[in-house]
């Protein structure tokens, strides 16, 4: 095996498999050259080789910078864009978000925020950056902050990428979800054993909620390139958003239907009147950045029409 075979042996295992084909095609290319170039300096076919794995880098390092450039992210990458959300949703926040300070809050997620920075992974950075907004909101003495620097970034990021901004309201559709429209005491029972842990409690349907996000997040940004990336993601939460809705009707559906274990302070008019328009400003949030991202392109494209000026 020569040495070029043996590099890019080496350099596949480090590339997901539907994008090995391209990966090792490019390096192969590269390295080819690399030693054409050392054979023109006199050297022969197996040395020029050896000198051009060697110049080229190792393996792992390139096949890094491949994923990278690609669009891939790893786990270890996503367990930690996820962890602001079991941190304050659900289980997490249960047995340590609701200890954890203000001032300490900011701080681990401005760290991971600067840490991802530094990492040069831009929707990362966007996430975290996004969970220590929501500190502003939760604040009183800090809702002016919040209603005046954050819709002016948000509209901002949007211009540029709709889905580093989407990444950024995602805390903001997640509180909206736990605090307005599924919240606690909602749908409680009559005493009987199981139903004093679920669905009285909705520690558990945070939890699962959170999960669901995670999945979401997961997903889209696991897909191997950035162009579905951004799919995989609006249709995730607009799917889960839509899904908290359908949660609080099921609410009403089940202390209507079994009135001797279940009871709700949920009404019909409450749903359409209050719930239904919450629900739909997630939505709406969610889209926004989107709507953001197109107007922009389509104020660009219509410079270049005929009969306007360029």
């Amino acid at each position: 095996m020569s040495a070029i075979e043996q590099y890019l042996r080496d350099f596949k295992k480090t590339i997901p498999g539907d994008l090995q084909s391209e990966a090792v095609a490019e390096v192969h290319s590269h390295l080819e050259e690399l030693t054409r170039e050392w054979q023109r300096r006199g050297l022969s076919r197996p040395e020029a080789e050896s000198r051009a794995v060697s110049q080229f880098g190792v393996p792992r390092h390139i096949g890094n910078q491949w994923r990278r450039a690609a669009g891939v992210v790893d786990w270890p990458d996503i367990l930690l864009a996820a962890l602001p959300i079991l941190g304050i949703t659900g289980l997490g926040w249960e047995f340590a978000g609701k200890f954890i300070p203000l001032p300490i809050y900011l701080l681990i997620f401005g760290l991971g925020a600067f840490v991802a920075w530094q990492r040069s992974w831009p929707t990362w950075w966007y996430a975290w950056l996004g969970w220590l907004f929501l500190a502003l909101l939760v604040k009183p003495e800090t809702h002016w902050a919040f209603f005046i620097i954050f819709p002016i970034l948000v509209t901002l990021l949007a211009i540029d990428s709709w889905q580093h901004a989407t990444l950024m309201t995602l805390p903001f559709t997640t509180y909206l979800a736990f605090a307005t429209i599924i919240q606690r005491q909602q749908l409680v029972t009559t005493g009987w054993g199981p139903g004093n842990v679920y669905p009285g409690n909705i520690v558990w349907l945070e939890t699962a909620f959170s999960i669901l996000w995670i999945a979401v997040l997961a997903a889209s940004l696991r897909a191997a390139r950035p162009s579905r990336r951004g799919v995989y993601l609006l249709a995730g939460l607009i799917g889960t958003q839509l899904i908290y809705l359908g949660t609080v009707a099921l609410m009403i559906m089940v202390a209507k239907t079994f009135p001797d274990y279940f009871i709700t302070t949920l009404t019909t008019r409450s749903l359409l009147l209050h719930k239904l328009p919450l629900g739909l400003a997630t939505v709406g949030l969610t889209l926004y950045p989107l709507f953001v991202w197109l107007a922009v392109r389509w104020i660009q494209r219509s410079k270049t029409w005929p009969g306007l000026p360029a």
